[in-house]
């Protein structure tokens, strides 16, 4: 009888365990973060705000004039995730500008007086590095680096024109976001200084006129390609 017993007892046990393995539900594994690691191009437009610090009256001081217009570029570069989540690359663009401008000269000089000067950037390109923290699938980043454009205008009087290419440095802050595995859009706003040039100079044949400068800023949204 009581073998019996110890025998109607296991088979209770080992059918509760099995039953108990058949009902266990598997728990769902976690989806791995998004890695940023690797190569990537796309294209992204914007509006850029350029300005230009030129003679005031041709001979004496400087006055600051705009030319702001739209913006367009396609990029490419790497970038490689740390295991701590920084982020760090190298980003490569060319793109064109859309902002020509023209302003009038007031000058105490008559044949100064009411002439035009016009002047703008057409292509632009950059390399810079990049470092960002990346919060899963959204990436905040930092950028910096060498900048260059192409400046050209004329000026009235003599009916010169001009252009120049104008190398400088540029900085730059952004979110990348994942929409998938392979696609992500972009925002970024960035600021390039080119530096100073004596082209107005060169543009009416008087020299030791206040050389001018030139900066933009820039906010652009595009989308890339991850592979």
């Amino acid at each position: 009888m009581k073998a019996y017993l110890l025998a109607l007892v296991a088979a209770a046990a080992a059918t509760s365990a099995q039953a108990a393995d058949t009902m266990a539900v598997p728990v769902p594994q976690a989806p791995a973060a998004y890695d940023w690691s690797g190569a990537y191009f796309g294209a992204e437009g914007g509006y850029g705000w350029l300005a230009g610090e030129v003679p005031n009256d041709l001979f004496t001081g400087t006055r600051t004039e705009s030319a702001d217009g739209g913006a367009a570029a396609v990029f490419a570069g790497y970038s490689h995730q740390l295991n701590n989540n920084v982020v760090v690359g190298i980003n490569g663009e060319f793109g064109y500008n859309w902002n020509d401008n023209s302003y009038t000269v007031v000058s105490p000089y008559p044949f100064l007086n009411g002439q035009s000067v016009t002047f703008g950037t057409e292509w632009r390109a950059s390399v810079e590095g990049s470092v960002g923290y990346a919060f899963d699938r959204l990436l905040v980043f930092a950028s910096g680096g060498w900048t260059a454009t192409r400046l050209q205008g004329s000026f009235s009087l003599t009916g010169r024109s001009y252009d120049e290419v104008m190398n400088g440095w540029t900085l730059g802050a952004g979110l990348d976001y994942a929409i998938s595995e392979n696609v992500f859009a972009r925002l970024k706003a960035s600021y390039s200084d080119y530096g100073s040039t004596d082209i107005i100079s060169r543009a009416t044949g008087l020299q030791g006129l206040p050389d001018s400068k030139l900066s933009q800023a820039s906010l652009v949204a595009g989308i890339g390609f991850r592979f």
